[in-house]
């Protein structure tokens, strides 16, 4: 964020220069208000070449775009040239947007677990082929097949020390002629995967009928639509330039900033299939900033002073299709966050910064959902120079509350395998963390 504000930063100075060089002498102007401003805008278009059916849309309530309160005085003396401004904008309203489209397309949602198939047999499609080449030089030489991966190992027919085999959420098995056999082990993200078999006649790999149908994908309308009832954004900023003939100095102040989303959801609908309906919704998304102050200079990294910031997310929601939430993993995360209904909800969302000065501030984190809280308050220094800037962590306490009974096992596995126990106060994870931000210390852990 602050890379963008400051590339921003950067872009607005130069045109700003760029405009006052080519004017000499003392310089007052101001603008009351300009802006672009469209109403009740409605577009259609239906392609020629497309089949019948095939539609797009968009449609605007209302627009309004622009800038207001704009101020610029310039005043010269023999040491320096002093430029001030103050400026309301970029301002934006939007009200009542809708972009949709009707299409006759391949069924998205087959698509994606044919993906999501081809992904979790990629290991064990790599390994047979290892396998299956290291058996017909085998069998030319030893003029019989081996009995096992270790016939082949042993003989240094096959490297079982190399990956694909470094991995162990498969094992395979050799019933030659017949067969290759992968296995899930029990250790594989996915153990309920069949197993994974390959034909030696043919020398083909056999799906189960249910997944070899997937790829006979079916094509059928789809309606898409994205709704969003108003965007707004605010800013009002003001910058002092001081300029000297060997150097260029300025001071920036956003005043106040705010970018808001309020209820915005996105829709995919096959046509006379309502299981596979796909919604995402969000009902507020806030970023707002207030008296963020950089200092600098054209040839340096710019300095924060000081400055407020805030993101919120509230009421986030994800409707799973039923197509997919029996893939594997779906199911996996769903059963380990106890969602029950395919929709995966995220109450809120909340990040707050605080930039007392330039060396110190706080943070405060919020994550509620219906299976896992988590909140995170502490101190941190800033350290801005342009060889090490760094951030520091200082008693930053991190409390997780899993909810969910999935969340709580998952936890308590995790614990298992690293042979740790985290610190608790009842049901809540208790952690403090210091030291910088990429690496920092995990006391009891």
């Amino acid at each position: 964020m602050k890379k963008t504000i400051i590339n921003l930063l950067s872009y607005y100075l130069s045109l700003l220069l760029l405009f006052i060089n080519f004017l000499d002498g003392q310089i007052t102007g101001s603008l009351a208000n300009t802006g672009i401003f469209l109403k009740n805008l409605q577009f259609d278009f239906s392609p020629v070449d497309e089949k019948n059916g095939t539609k797009y849309y968009i449609e605007i309530d209302e627009f309004n775009f622009g800038f207001s309160d704009i101020f610029i005085d310039q005043r010269q003396n023999s040491k320096a040239q002093l430029i001030s401004t103050k400026i309301s904008g970029p301002n934006l309203n939007l009200n009542g947007f809708k972009l949709g489209a009707r299409v006759f397309i391949k069924d998205w949602v087959t698509t994606e677990k044919i993906k999501r198939l081809e992904k979790r047999l990629s290991i064990p499609r790599k390994a047979i082929n290892l396998i299956a080449d290291a058996v017909d030089i085998y069998k030319l030489d030893m003029t019989e097949y081996p009995n096992s991966l270790n016939d082949l190992y042993i003989k240094n027919y096959l490297d079982l020390d190399r990956e694909p085999f470094k991995n162990q959420t498969w094992t395979y098995s050799l019933l030659l002629p017949r067969e290759i056999i992968a296995h899930p082990t029990h250790i594989n993200p996915i153990p309920k995967t069949q197993p994974f078999v390959f034909d030696w006649h043919s020398r083909t790999f056999q799906l189960e009928p249910a997944h070899d149908s997937l790829y006979n994908i079916s094509e059928t309308f789809w309606d898409y639509a994205l709704n969003i009832r108003e965007i707004s954004q605010i800013y009002s900023s003001k910058i002092e330039i001081i300029k000297y003939p060997d150097k260029t100095n300025f001071d920036f102040i956003l005043d106040q900033g705010q970018f808001k989303i309020e209820n915005i959801s996105v829709t995919a609908n096959p046509e006379n299939d309502l299981n596979n309906h796909t919604r995402i919704n969000l009902a507020n998304l806030v970023l707002e900033v207030r008296k963020v102050a950089f200092l600098g200079n054209l040839s340096s990294l710019p300095k924060v002073k000081h400055g407020e910031g805030k993101f919120t997310i509230r009421n986030f929601e994800i409707k799973i299709p039923d197509g997919l939430k029996d893939e594997p993993e779906i199911q996996s995360m769903l059963e380990t966050l106890g969602i029950w209904n395919n929709e995966l909800k995220v109450r809120l969302i909340e990040l707050s910064i605080n930039l007392m000065n330039e060396y110190t501030g706080d943070i405060k984190f919020v994550l509620a959902t219906p299976f896992l809280k988590i909140n995170i308050d502490g101190d941190y220094s800033l350290r801005q120079d342009e060889i090490h800037p760094e951030i520091l962590l200082h008693k930053m306490v991190v409390k997780i509350h899993p909810i969910s009974l999935g969340v709580r096992k998952w936890i308590r596995n995790w614990e298992i395998g690293q042979g740790k126990t985290l610190n608790r106060q009842g049901a809540t994870i208790i952690l403090k963390l210091d030291g910088p931000l990429r690496n920092p210390v995990i006391h009891d852990y």
